[in-house]
């Protein structure tokens, strides 16, 4: 019986990538939380919930306007 190389999706290594981009994404709607809770913003869950699912769009969205956010 012979081995054969099986390419690194074969084994599993293609299934990083999705959950390394899951982790990017809750890391950085963590972030824009915690920033919007510390500049008082009454919608923070919002923002992080935009950030989460929508993604570079929301990201730059609110970087743009948070120094409005907790007025």
């Amino acid at each position: 019986m012979t081995l054969i190389a099986l390419p690194l999706a074969a084994v599993g290594a293609g299934s990083l990538l999705p959950l390394l981009l899951l982790v990017v994404q809750l890391a950085i709607a963590y972030l824009v939380y915690r920033d919007a809770k510390r500049r008082h913003s009454r919608h923070a869950l919002a923002w992080a919930l935009g950030a989460f699912f929508g993604n570079l769009v929301v990201w730059v969205l609110y970087y743009v306007v948070r120094d409005e956010v907790g007025r």
